[in-house]
């Protein structure tokens, strides 16, 4: 959550800027023109009037406008006295009437490009703002307020490092440094560089001195940067600024109290990051309880409560709670991008664990804003046909949505094919997980089309499947060691259905890769014994020596021999020949070893090199103090 401090456009000072004697400007213009088809003096008290009230300390902008409205009865292309009554109306925040005032007027909209982006701003319309201050014609540093305005703009627009380009090229003295640097941070942020947010407020907070906004705004830089310890660090700051502040303001106990909430709830959600649940329900809890006047707080205290308990706990609870996730739009509009969707989406989500079927479904409509083009709110949309029993227009709902989005629907594919399995068809299940982009390169899908395939007795199909997730490897450590995995569950389920040739090309290509695994290499040698001895003693090189061999002594086993009991069909005579055949293959072994041993003696034998590898620690270093 960024609490950034919003930089207003006060009309009252566009009054003031237009300059003294402009209005008797205008009346002389209007003079010159020959318009005056009324009598002069009417009309110069009419533009003398304007004058009195725009000038005045506190203006009365209602009376500005209905002098204004005189003037434009009497001549309604008037652009002084339409920017008077234009002005007016935005600081009465009647923001809809003062656009009406220069529709259908390109040319007072052209001259009050500025006043008219901030009204479309005001409205929300922000696409609309953007449009009008960049069809203004005005280049950046010219005009500080229109920088301002447009830097706001395309941070409700979600076009983050852009607005926080904006903020960084502003050099204006009549602004305040500080509330640039926290809205330049927030920008960053939420663009994905938390790290230059931090050092924007560190370096604003050296030159100017701390202060609690800017303490707070670290803080979220620090969690976005995923050091929760040191965000509880600048919270505590940040609060204790604030306290002081609060002070010197001369704020009331109530005040206070309100604007500390802010602090728990982010408090809260660092404790939540940390897997402290039980804490940061407590936070969450008591900021609801506390009922904070900011709508904001009291929606995101909402949002992670119900986030943190899920639907397994008392969803009756969670939903008398959640009802701060229902916020005006004005509110919502001062959330990110980010923030809106997942308050859209926890907001479908409830009324669907709750069974409100209607309020769910006019949550999609905001849903379907939010996330267009996502597959989220056809999820839901789905979750609620299931709900309602109706199976059939579920399924079609995600195969439609499937089809028209067959490279990013990876959830509404899972989905269809559990929805499929659950309903026993395992073909349809097969079709939607072999339709997934890049399913052979994700071992749980790979794994699951290979059950199938064996539930509806297809192997063929498991094996296709495996050899096509092992071609389908990269050329990462990882990818080359679920390739080699997949090929030999392949050669494993070839033999199992008797088609050797075909295992043993599956453990060729493992061998071919590189591999020299004991295990594997006998299992090749082993296959090809039966087809292609040649190739059996090819690769029975790559098996280690049976050192045990040499420990075999032929006394021991021919008493060995002895010991075992005749039984009575025994023939003696096969006996005595397996007898001298083992004799005679022990003898064979014996003068081997004798020859190998003679030629080790001719050589020195070192010790197998071993190194010892001591990891190297390092303290962490502290943060510079400031």
């Amino acid at each position: 959550m960024d609490r950034t401090s919003t930089i207003e456009f006060d009309a009252e000072i566009v009054l003031r800027r237009l300059g003294r004697g402009w209005i008797l400007d205008a009346f002389e213009t209007w003079l010159r023109t020959g318009k005056a088809s009324h009598p002069v003096v009417q009309m110069e008290d009419l533009f003398a009037k304007l004058q009195e009230l725009t000038e005045a300390g506190d203006p009365d902008y209602d009376s500005i406008i209905s002098t204004a409205d005189q003037i434009l009865a009497k001549e309604a292309e008037d652009e002084d006295a339409i920017k008077c009554k234009f002005v007016a109306l935005l600081n009465l925040k009647k923001f809809s009437q003062a656009l009406d005032v220069v529709k259908d007027k390109p040319k007072a909209c052209k001259a009050l490009s500025f006043e008219r982006a901030y009204a479309l701003y005001r409205l929300n319309q922000h696409a609309d703002a953007l449009e009008a201050l960049e069809s203004s014609g005005t280049k950046s540093g010219e005009h500080v307020g229109m920088d301002l305005l447009r830097a706001q703009v395309l941070y409700r627009l979600g076009k983050y490092k852009e607005s926080s380009e904006v903020y960084a090229s502003v050099m204006d003295e009549e602004t305040d440094p500080g509330e640039l640097a926290v809205n330049r941070s927030a920008a960053l942020c939420s663009a994905g560089d938390p790290t230059l947010g931090e050092q924007v407020l560190r370096g604003a907070a050296t030159m100017l001195g701390d202060n609690a906004d800017m303490s707070y705004n670290r803080a979220c830089a620090l969690i976005e940067k995923g050091d929760l310890t040191g965000a509880l660090k600048a919270l505590e700051d940040a609060e204790s600024l604030y306290r002081k502040e609060c002070e010197e303001q001369a704020v009331t106990e109530a005040e206070l109290e309100d604007g500390l909430i802010v602090y728990n709830v982010q408090r809260g959600y660092v404790m939540q990051r940390m897997g402290q649940g039980e804490k940061a329900q407590g936070a969450y809890e008591e900021a609801l309880k506390r009922k904070p006047t900011d709508q904001e707080v009291a929606a995101v205290a909402s949002n992670n409560l119900f986030a943190l308990r899920g639907k397994d706990t008392s969803l009756f609870d969670s939903a008398k709670k959640a009802k701060a996730l229902n916020l005006d739009e004005q509110v919502e509009d001062k959330l990110t991008v980010q923030q809106r969707r997942v308050f859209a989406l926890n907001r479908c989500l409830l009324n669907l664990y709750t069974n409100k079927t209607k309020e769910c479904h006019q949550a999609l409509s905001k849903l379907d804003k939010e996330l267009e083009g996502s597959e989220l709110p056809s999820l839901v949309r789905a979750a609620l046909l299931a709900r309602e029993k109706k199976m059939d227009e579920c399924t079609a709902l995600l195969q439609k949505h499937a089809e028209a989005n067959p490279k990013t629907a990876l959830l509404v594919k899972l989905t269809l094919a559990q929805l499929q399995l659950s309903q026993g068809d395992r073909e349809g299940a097969i079709a939607a997980l072999e339709s997934v982009e890049g399913a052979y390169k994700q071992g749980g899908i790979v794994g699951s089309l290979v059950k199938l395939y064996e539930g509806v007795k297809d192997t063929a199909g498991a094996i296709k499947t495996l050899e096509r997730a092992a071609e389908s490897g990269g050329s990462s450590k990882e990818e080359k060691q679920n390739s080699r995995k997949f090929l030999l569950l392949s050669a494993d389920m070839r033999s199992r259905s008797q088609d050797p040739v075909e295992a043993m090309k599956a453990l060729e290509a493992v061998m071919l890769a590189g591999e020299k695994d004991p295990d594997t290499v006998a299992r090749l040698v082993n296959l090809c014994a039966a087809i292609d001895l040649g190739k059996a003693e090819k690769y029975s090189e790559f098996l280690p020596a049976m050192d045990a061999a040499s420990e075999i002594d032929v006394q021991e086993l021919e008493s060995f021999q002895r010991a075992l009991p005749a039984t009575r069909d025994a023939d003696e005579m096969d006996v005595e020949a397996t007898k001298a055949k083992m004799v005679a293959l022990q003898e064979k072994r014996r003068q081997r070893r004798l020859m190998r041993r003679k030629k080790e003696k001719a050589s020195v034998t070192l010790e197998d090199g071993r190194s010892v590898v001591v990891e190297a620690f390092h303290l962490p270093k502290k943060y510079a103090e400031l």
